[in-house]
């Protein structure tokens, strides 16, 4: 029997429930999405083909799953003036009462077969996956994390005290990234000490070395590219461009007017934010996220900025607010989030991280996940379309049920 890996398999559940919604076959453009009781008959058994296809693809690594549901972001009621996330809007063509019953009875259904449930008031997901990873970490349990949205690189990490690791699988675009050194890592031979004069006859292999084999196995099979990232400069660069796709300008931008042709706006981009993230290295040694926490480096960072930039359009003093919002708009740290939210989700998860009551073969099938439900059924021709390609549809990036506002530039 194969042995179980160390991994949690952490899963950014609303970037999953959306990104499933988007592969549905629509009747046509102009038809409601999840208007008839049969549209949402064929989305909760994808959601749940979906799922264990996940499951399946990861067997023998993971021994835990998490799943994490938004609620309402700490960082609208802290920052309204940031306008945070204010570039989304619903999607009118969804009927969204349909979407919250499948989406609650799915979650149920998880629930009842052992996933952990996690969700905190005030908390985004990533604030949830952040808790999640740091406590796994801590707790000699590597983590796998499921989503799509690339803000969550930066908890990519090597816990090298207790050998453990979080490596970040999106699915959209085949990407494993992982912290630098990961490769090398995977393809070196696993070495254990052993006192026992047996162990030349033992045919099973390490931990270990049976993740490094399952993890190879993924790559290769599903042509998997593993990206090596430094996470301390992710967060650097985020802070200096910002997020457009969140609603967080670069910490420097102006509107160019020309007098023929339509204004455009510029910041900071990141052939920018790479030679300004050099200078500090230069000057500074290696990064560190604790310096975003420090008015001198911040200062100093901004000056490097604003020589790079030839800033003229922003004073140093709107610059450096700036760097400081977008530090806690972006950033993920025990400094960023509130202590009262930081405080009640480490509670949770302190509270559920021993607890594993998941059977992974009863969340490996679609049918297993259904069984005794209204939606375990053999016969309904309509459910049995195309959508069930498996993997196929697992490349699916679509995640337009966010439509962002038109903004005007080249930067946001």
């Amino acid at each position: 029997m194969r042995k179980t890996g160390r991994h949690t398999f952490v899963i950014d559940g609303n970037y999953f429930l959306f990104r499933t919604l988007y592969v549905l076959p629509r009747k046509s453009k102009k038809a409601e999405m999840l208007g008839t009781e049969e549209d949402a008959n064929v989305f909760m058994r994808k959601l749940a083909t979906d799922f264990a296809y996940q499951i399946r693809l990861f067997e023998g690594l993971i021994d835990k799953v998490v799943w994490t549901i938004d609620s309402r972001s700490w960082r609208k009621d802290f920052y309204p003036e940031a306008e945070y996330k204010g570039n989304r809007k619903q999607d009118s063509s969804i009927n969204w009462a349909n979407f919250s019953k499948v989406t609650e009875e799915f979650t149920q259904l998880l629930i009842k077969q052992g996933v952990i449930y996690s969700k905190v008031n005030g908390a985004e997901g990533d604030d949830l996956m952040y808790a999640w990873n740091t406590e796994c970490l801590a707790n000699n349990k590597s983590v796998i994390m499921f989503t799509g949205d690339r803000d969550l690189v930066q908890l990519v990490n090597q816990n090298q005290s207790n050998n453990t690791h979080t490596i970040l699988f999106s699915p959209a675009h085949k990407k494993l990234y992982t912290y630098q050194g990961f490769s090398e890592w995977l393809t070196e031979e696993s070495k254990e000490e052993s006192t026992d004069l047996f162990d030349v006859l033992k045919v099973s292999s390490s931990p270990e070395a049976q993740s490094k084999k399952l993890l190879s196995s993924v790559i290769s099979k599903k042509k998997v590219s593993v990206v090596e990232v430094d996470p301390e400069e992710f967060r650097f660069r985020k802070v200096l461009t910002g997020d457009s796709g969140d609603n967080v300008p670069p910490a420097y931008w102006y509107v160019s007017k020309p007098k023929n042709g339509k204004p455009r706006r510029y910041g900071v981009s990141e052939a920018k934010a790479t030679s300004i993230i050099s200078e500090f290295k230069e000057k500074h040694g290696s990064l560190s996220h604790m310096y975003l926490y420090d008015n001198g480096y911040i200062t100093d960072l901004a000056n490097i900025l604003i020589r790079h930039m030839k800033a003229k359009h922003m004073s140093r003093e709107q610059i450096i607010s700036n760097l400081k919002s977008n530090v806690n708009l972006m950033v993920l740290s025990s400094h960023t989030i509130p202590e009262g939210i930081l405080d009640e989700m480490f509670q949770s998860v302190e509270s559920q991280i021993n607890i594993n009551e998941l059977v992974l073969s009863n969340v490996s099938t679609m049918k297993k996940l259904v069984a005794g439900t209204k939606y375990d059924a053999d016969d309904n021709t309509s459910i049995k379309s195309a959508i069930f390609k498996g993997e196929k549809d697992e490349d699916s990036n679509n995640f337009s049920f966010i439509t962002n506002k038109k903004t005007k530039g080249k930067i946001f």
